[in-house]
């Protein structure tokens, strides 16, 4: 269909969609499945200085050093980047993100709210963001320890950060508890329509309006 024969369906616009919260909510997966569910939806990749880990999800990750990473940051390649802790960078790295919106595709992140933080002000009018969260801390702790991929310091440290991250929740759009996996995902993907439709992500479509509208007089009653 031409654009002249649908003049108010206009060209979408990239949205930057992040879920966040601390570890063990369950984030990576739902943004995982979000993204099998739709594949012209992208998963954003991060550079890290971490250690590479066995299982799914690292094809996500380009691993280099702290020099290298620090070279990247020092010459503005990132669009945010983070340092959770002493031998831990991770960063976003700016121009597939520019030219993902440009081309009007959407990217799902998880991040903790740190890095979503330094997106929002990166990108404000395109960041969309979602806390995530377990039904109790708890339940985080157990989905944590389940992973296997900490020891039990790394998951007290772990831990403390998921306290610290409570202090950001109302800087998020949204907040997701994630108790049962479907109805967060099926969440989600609401929450991404909506976000898609709110007009002052369409605002060229007011200018095809006006040029159909007829001089009109709002009267209150």
């Amino acid at each position: 269909m031409s654009p002249d024969a649908a003049p108010f369906r206009i060209a979408p616009t990239g949205l930057l969609l992040v879920l966040s919260g601390p570890s063990g909510t369950g984030k990576t997966s739902l943004a995982r499945a979000l993204v099998r569910a739709d594949p012209a939806l992208g998963h954003a990749r991060s550079v890290t200085t971490r250690e590479p880990r066995s299982g799914a999800g690292e094809e996500h990750y380009d691993h280099v050093d702290r020099e290298e990473f620090l070279a990247m940051a020092d010459a503005g390649e990132f669009a945010q980047w983070i340092h959770p802790s002493y031998d831990e960078y991770y960063g976003t790295l700016r121009t597939p993100l520019e030219k993902a919106l440009a081309e009007g595709q959407d990217l799902v992140f998880d991040y903790c709210p740190e890095g979503y933080l330094n997106l929002r002000r990166f990108f404000p009018e395109r960041t969309v963001g979602v806390f995530v969260m377990a039904p109790s801390v708890d339940l985080m702790d157990q989905r944590l320890a389940g992973r296997g991929s900490e020891d039990g310091e790394e998951r007290e440290l772990r831990h403390a950060m998921a306290l610290r991250d409570f202090n950001f929740v109302d800087q998020h759009d949204y907040h997701v508890v994630n108790d049962d996996f479907d109805h967060a995902l099926v969440t989600l993907q609401a929450i991404r329509r909506a976000e898609k439709a709110r007009l002052s992500r369409q605002r060229p479509v007011l200018d095809v309006y006006a040029r159909y509208a007829e001089p009109a007089l709002l009267r209150y009653y």
